[in-house]
């Protein structure tokens, strides 16, 4: 055992003076000979040389070559018994190195496979979700990329330990796309209670499915049906009550004058993008579809104009731009030409002639004036 011993530490010498060449052969041979001595030997390596060797590793593997990189992925897609700081490597390298170890390897962590998800790819992120035995709090996070093919692979692995909270998540997202319904359903621990819900918005041919696969009675799916109108009709009420609220509190704000611009954007970003909206058609006096037909439908120019009738300095402009469009997961990038047009607007138009312009946009919509 003492000459194994004793011959390894002179293979780790010998790296460590290969890691002085810089060619690219050198780095290959330093490649090889570091790989070689952990898959082989590693159980005679000391953890400080471990760390040595991996800290080497670190810095040249984007030097190498793709195909050895995928070799020795390959080599190690199902090793327990390797060093598992090689392993993280290996999974954080790209997607093509990364694939092995990502969708086999035991040693990966949740905590490592948290992480890589929240790093890197989404073909990283696909690969995990392919992975046996998933953890609930993996599933949660993949589940929060919120990408429909990520979530479609999870929901297809069978193996995955999806907790109720994550699908009820899921099935939230699934009431406007259609392409989670189908591999929801299929989910053999979907839970009855949930199962029912989603017959209310699957489309016929599912229907169909979902009774035969949850083994759902008449008598139960009416039920269900009931209950969900039920809901339905509350979500509505409190929804209603919640905008009363609203707009009662901006009327009492006006009426005191404390309807001010720094209301307008604290709303905004405290992300209560409706109390906003209220606020901002209350301030110019023109209806709420309009004011929304603003923000999102003609343009960064027209919200200058609104901006100009409610003398709001352009300084201010691009930040509601970019925090109202991101409220409705819209495109928040202005070209130069855009960002240079819209200042244009508050260069040369004041507050009376934008409130003309307001003016004849409700007209043009309502035919009736507002100013």
């Amino acid at each position: 055992m003492s000459d194994l011993t004793n011959n390894t530490g002179e293979e780790i010498q010998n790296l460590i003076k290969l890691a002085r060449n810089n060619s690219k052969a050198g780095r290959a041979e330093l490649f090889d000979g570091i790989t070689d001595l952990i898959e082989t030997q590693h159980q005679q390596i000391s953890a400080t040389e471990i760390d040595l060797m991996m800290d080497i590793l670190s810095k040249i593997i984007a030097e190498i070559e793709v195909d050895l990189r995928k070799k020795l992925s390959l080599k190690m897609a199902d090793r327990t018994d390797v060093p598992v700081e090689l392993i993280i490597l290996l999974a954080n390298d790209d997607i093509e190195v990364a694939n092995p170890v990502l969708i086999q390897n035991a040693l990966l962590t949740d905590k490592e496979l948290v992480r890589i998800v929240q790093r890197k790819s989404r073909q990283h992120q696909l690969c995990i979700a392919s992975r046996k035995m998933l953890s609930s709090d993996v599933c949660r996070e993949l589940v929060s990329t919120d990408d429909d093919n990520v979530i479609v692979t999870l929901l297809t692995n069978q193996e995955a330990k999806i907790d109720n909270s994550t699908i009820e998540a899921i099935v939230e997202k699934s009431k406007s796309r259609e392409i989670l319904q189908s591999p929801l359903i299929h989910r053999h621990d979907l839970p009855k209670h949930i199962a029912e819900r989603m017959y209310n918005w699957i489309s016929t041919s599912l229907k169909q499915e979902l009774m035969e696969i949850h083994s759902f009675t008449p008598k139960e799916l009416e039920a269900s049906i009931s209950k969900s109108v039920d809901e339905l009709k509350g979500e509505d009420q409190l929804h209603n009550e919640a905008v009363d609220n609203e707009k009662s509190l901006i009327k009492k704000l006006k009426k005191a004058d404390k309807l001010q611009i720094s209301f307008l954007m604290k709303s905004l970003r405290q992300g209560n993008i409706r109390l906003f909206e209220l606020a901002f058609a209350e301030i110019l006096n023109i209806p709420e579809d309009i004011m929304c037909n603003i923000l999102y439908e003609r343009g960064p120019a027209a919200l200058a104009i609104a901006c100009c009738a409610a003398k709001i300095d352009k300084s201010v402009f691009l930040t509601m731009f970019r925090l109202t469009r991101e409220a409705k997961v819209m495109d928040t990038e202005l070209s130069q030409s855009e960002i240079e047009h819209t200042y244009n607007q508050f260069v040369n138009t004041n507050q009376q002639r934008a409130q003309i312009i307001l003016q004849k946009w409700v007209e043009d919509s309502s035919r009736s004036p507002i100013f």
